[in-house]
């Protein structure tokens, strides 16, 4: 449950009075601005000597702001947890394998092709070889990226997904105690409504329990 704006613990008024989340809702703002950006034209003389010319364009653009205090005012933001660094490096690797597998078939054993293809190969037949070799390419290393996920790293994925729940909790807890904040703009603090805690904006992680 959401709780109306209290009165601040330092003055015990609440006509200043503002919620946190009101606060940082209303603090963008977009606006039209001038950008002014440079064109090169290239032109050629008789002789065939490029001439270059530098022209500025002015455009204008919708901007958006936000202010400092909706800055520091922010909700808590939900933290990732990350794929171990293993498999992380494996999954890299696995498209440059693809590209690895499938110019070495076609650029390091060009006789390949033409003991798959006779001849009097018809252009489907060629087709079907060509998407072969490209299956064979990308076949393995997605094979490969799904035994590193789901074996090789299966308990440290276990693991991982453990703590993405422990912090989903986590978050969703500080997001409702930040829900109940307020700030009074009379004595420039951010409190609690349902604890009464006080803390300047820029410290406002400390009225997180």
């Amino acid at each position: 449950m959401i709780l109306p704006p209290a009165n601040c613990p330092a003055c015990q008024c609440n006509d200043q009075v503002q919620k946190v989340p009101a606060i940082h809702r209303n603090s963008y703002s977009t606006r039209m601005e001038t950008q002014v950006t440079t064109s090169t034209s290239v032109t050629y003389d008789a002789q065939g000597n490029p001439n270059y010319t530098s022209l500025p364009q002015v455009n204008t653009v919708p901007v958006t702001h936000q202010t400092k205090l909706g800055a520091l005012l922010a909700p808590p933001r939900l933290k990732t947890v990350p794929l171990p660094t293993g498999e992380k490096i494996i999954l890299w690797l696995c498209p440059l394998l693809a590209i690895a597998l499938y110019f070495s078939q076609t650029l390091f054993h060009p006789s390949f092709l033409d003991n798959l293809l006779p001849a009097d190969s018809s252009v489907t037949r060629a087709l079907l070889v060509i998407l072969s070799l490209c299956g064979l390419s990308v076949a393995l290393p997605v094979l490969l990226g799904i035994l590193t996920h789901k074996v090789f790293f299966r308990q440290a994925n276990e693991r991982r997904r453990e703590l993405r729940q422990l912090e989903l909790v986590r978050w969703q807890s500080l997001k409702r105690q930040w829900e109940q904040f307020c700030y009074c703009h009379r004595c420039d603090c951010v409190f609690s409504a349902s604890t009464g805690a006080t803390a300047a904006p820029a410290q406002m992680q400390q009225l997180y329990r």
